[in-house]
């Protein structure tokens, strides 16, 4: 098994420096603004500390504060390397899209990004 796993990696990320930055010279300006989004306003960079992405650990975003229902309980960060390849979102694949992923965690964390933050937030896992 172990040998199995040592062969599984991330997926190409070529705008990528081993540091988890984006590369300035292959970026677009849109994804380098979503960088500085995601580390500062949209608070990305706390569940989704580079460079893997992930901070392997779990949390309760308590969205049952937006709609009479149940508590949705904790689940554990995964990694957003290879996030656009990989839809649905969230643990139990409820947000279709990145889009919706963004707006998602813009009302749950009440970050107040503007619709041209939002694009460049999204704009920036696109090459993770």
């Amino acid at each position: 098994m172990s040998a199995f796993q040592n062969i599984i990696d991330f997926p190409p990320a070529p705008k990528l420096l081993p540091t988890g930055d984006l590369d300035p010279t292959q970026s677009t300006a849109a994804e380098l603004r979503g960088e500085v989004l995601f580390r500062g306003k949209a608070r990305c960079l706390t569940c989704h500390p580079s460079e893997y992405f992930t901070d392997n650990l779990s949390h309760d975003l308590r969205v049952e504060r937006f709609y009479g229902g149940r508590a949705e309980g904790i689940f554990k960060t995964f990694s957003l390397r290879g996030i656009k390849d990989s839809p649905s979102y969230l643990h139990d694949g409820r947000l279709l899209t990145l889009e919706d992923t963004v707006e998602f965690f813009n009302v749950v964390l009440g970050t107040k990004l503007s619709a041209a933050e939002k694009r460049d937030v999204v704009a920036y896992p696109r090459v993770l």
